[in-house]
């Protein structure tokens, strides 16, 4: 595989991890919240413990394709 094909895939594979990261975060953790029966009335701030595992890890997991493929 050529270099420049790797860092093509590279980059498209890290830009769509983080536009799904972001749907994941501020579409899908809180419509399971709201699927509660008993209902719910969580927030969800992007500082917070939550924050850090919904958001911040999968963030810099899908920042790791984008910074590989620009170095190459």
């Amino acid at each position: 595989m050529t270099e420049v094909k790797l860092k093509t895939i590279l980059l498209i594979a890290g830009a769509l991890l983080l536009c799904l990261t972001f749907v994941w975060f501020f579409f899908f953790v809180p419509l399971g919240c709201g699927m509660n029966p008993t209902g719910c009335k969580e927030q969800f701030p992007v500082f917070s413990a939550i924050g850090l595992l919904h958001l911040w890890l999968p963030l810099a997991v899908a920042s790791l394709p984008i910074i590989v493929g620009l170095r190459r």
